[in-house]
Order: C-alpha cells, then sequence, then structure tokens
C-alpha cells in the first residue's frame, strides 16, 4: 500500500494561555485527501491545536506557542498569515457568518480578504457550485442577497463550511 501524502505536520506544539501551558508537545501527521478526527475530552486542548494550525491562537491577548507546523513541507512561521489561512481553512463550533455581509458576500469573503479579484461571472459559479457542494444552494439561491444571518442555524453553520471551502484550502 502507498504511503499517504503528508499535506500538514506538527512538530512539538506547546500552547499557552499567560502562564498556563495547554498543549505539550503535540505531533501529528495529516495525510491528503483523508479525514482526520482530533478527539478527547472537554477541555483537553482539541480547539487550542486546531486554532495553532493557522495562527489563530495567537490572536488571543496573552496567548502564546512554540513548535513548528509545516504545511507541504513549508514552516508556516515563514509564511504570510494571509496565505496560510488561505490555505488552511477553519469552520467553528457555532455558526460565525459575517453578520454585514449577504449569503453571496461570505461565500466569497475569503477572495475579497485576500484581494482576489473575481469577474461576476466566476464569482457566480463559484457560489453557485459551493453552495452545492454543501447541500445549500435549493434552499438559499433566492436568498443570496440576504444577511448571512437571517438563515437558520444550521443553514448559517453549511454557510459557513461553504466559505471555507470556496477558496478550496489544502487542509
Amino acid at each position: 500500500m502507498e504511503e499517504p501524502v503528508i499535506v500538514l505536520e506538527t512538530q512539538k506544539i506547546n500552547a499557552w494561555f499567560g502562564k498556563d501551558q495547554v498543549l505539550f508537545g503535540v505531533s501529528a501527521r495529516i495525510p491528503k485527501n483523508r479525514v482526520t478526527a482530533i478527539m478527547g475530552p472537554s477541555g483537553c486542548g482539541k480547539t487550542t491545536f486546531v486554532r495553532t494550525l493557522n495562527r489563530l491562537h495567537l490572536m488571543t491577548p496573552g496567548a502564546r506557542s512554540s513548535g513548528t507546523v509545516l504545511l507541504e513541507g513549508t514552516d508556516t512561521s515563514t509564511m504570510d498569515i494571509v496565505d496560510v489561512r488561505k490555505h488552511i481553512g477553519m469552520v467553528f463550533q457555532r455558526p460565525n457568518p459575517f453578520p454585514t455581509m449577504t449569503v453571496y458576500e461570505n461565500v466569497l469573503a475569503g477572495y475579497r480578504l485576500t484581494g482576489q479579484h473575481l469577474s461576476r461571472e466566476k464569482a457566480d459559479q463559484i457560489v453557485e457550485a459551493t453552495l452545492n457542494k454543501v447541500g445549500l444552494w435549493t434552499e438559499v439561491q433566492s436568498k443570496l442577497f440576504k444577511a448571512g444571518t437571517s438563515l437558520s442555524g444550521g443553514q448559517q453553520q453549511r454557510l459557513c463550511i461553504a466559505r471555507t471551502i470556496a477558496m478550496e484550502p489544502a487542509v
């Protein structure tokens, strides 16, 4: 059997909130095109670990981390943060559509935030294809220009998934 291609690797990840260390030397190898589950009891650091992958952890005041995150062999600490987040997508437990954006704008938010300009035709294609992938197109095609927050909770969660996968992240 062929060895899987490793798209993301962590080496000895440690994380702190102030003086409290919450991750202790976490190393992992994430294969490409495979589902990887991170499981453990409440409070064990699963979310913190995932947040360290695209440096969201560092947005918390007093938080810091050490160790190495390799994205397709490149140390993410040497990469621009926008590039890191373009390649390592994240969907949170609670839906968080951007409140000032429509459904349509939420799907395309990653392109806007990274300064990528799309033709209207290309944008329309991405929105429809991505919303279809998450099973939301038929439910919201008549609501594309309404606030993303106007959708039901489950629809908002799928909208957030669509927003993440629209950028086709590696992880």
